[in-house]
């Protein structure tokens, strides 16, 4: 019996390293991947700093495996002693992981960003990292609002009614960047949908698989979110336009069910500075 029990231990204790084995390491080339650029500028105003932050958005969201992206400028008002300064705009992409960072590298878009702007920087520092650990995409959201009471007085159906429908990007326009001309629909807030009549050029840089799908369905149209005032402007415009008027903007798909706007016409920027 004492053998028995004995055996019986010496198995349990050669078992427990076993099942107490962590599970092996992610590969490092397969864990997100933060790309960090610190650009500071040959002339360090606010129009140069908001030409490069416009230049990035156009050039350098929405390529394939970004999960962000995010550019700005010096947050100035910070200045505690362990704050770096030494730069003018930020420039951060996480990529979902090393093989998306190196096609980006190589991308036409991302090397025209350069040939374009780099006589605007006097020197850039590049910080890599590998993620090991990352919030979701819903984090720092708040909870959803519960609505059954509400919806118990007016009722589902009505609740229903009045959210908006959903508009879904076409498959095929994926990536586009171009100019589109179509008839204001609805607004949505900030946003506007156009019915789009006709996609009147497509960009060197768009990457979509199907431009023309666009034509004939409704998308939602909405400002870039970028810092300096090329944003601004661009928001102003669209506060002006209409349901039922036709208008013809240069878009491109970031990230989302949305088309951005990222610039005016020459007649559009006259129509913001009169209203």
């Amino acid at each position: 019996m004492k053998t028995a029990v004995t055996l019986l231990c010496l198995s349990t204790l050669v078992a427990l390293p076993l099942l107490a084995a962590p599970p092996p390491e992610k590969q490092k080339g397969d864990l997100p991947l933060a790309h960090m650029v610190y650009f500071q500028l040959k002339e360090r105003n606010d129009q140069t700093r908001s030409q490069l932050v416009a230049g990035c958005e156009k050039h350098l969201a929405g390529h394939p495996g970004t999960i962000q992206f995010a550019v700005g400028t010096l947050a100035e008002e910070l200045d505690r002693p362990v704050n770096d300064r030494d730069f003018d705009v930020a420039l951060i992409i996480i990529f979902k992981s090393r093989a998306a960072h190196d096609m980006y590298m190589t991308a036409p878009r991302h090397l025209q960003f350069i040939e374009e702007f780099q006589g605007l920087w006097e020197k850039v520092r590049v910080f890599d990292s590998h993620l090991a650990a990352m919030a979701g995409p819903e984090a720092g959201k708040k909870a959803p609002v519960k609505k059954e009471k509400t919806e118990a007085k007016s009722g589902p159906q009505k609740a229903e009614k009045d959210r908006p429908k959903k508009i879904a990007l076409p498959d095929g326009a994926a990536s586009f960047a171009g100019m589109i001309r179509g008839k204001v629909v609805e607004r949505r807030g900030a946003q506007l949908v156009v019915q789009v009549e006709k996609v009147l050029e497509e960009w060197e840089h768009s990457k979509a698989a199907d431009a023309k799908s666009l034509a004939g369905k409704p998308v939602v149209v909405d400002a870039y979110r970028g810092e300096g005032d090329g944003g601004k402007t661009v928001a102003r415009f669209l506060k002006t336009v209409k349901v039922g008027e036709v208008v013809e903007l240069d878009v491109a798909h970031k990230k989302g069910e949305a088309l951005t706007v990222l610039e005016l016409t020459e007649e559009q920027r006259a129509r913001v500075k009169k209203d």
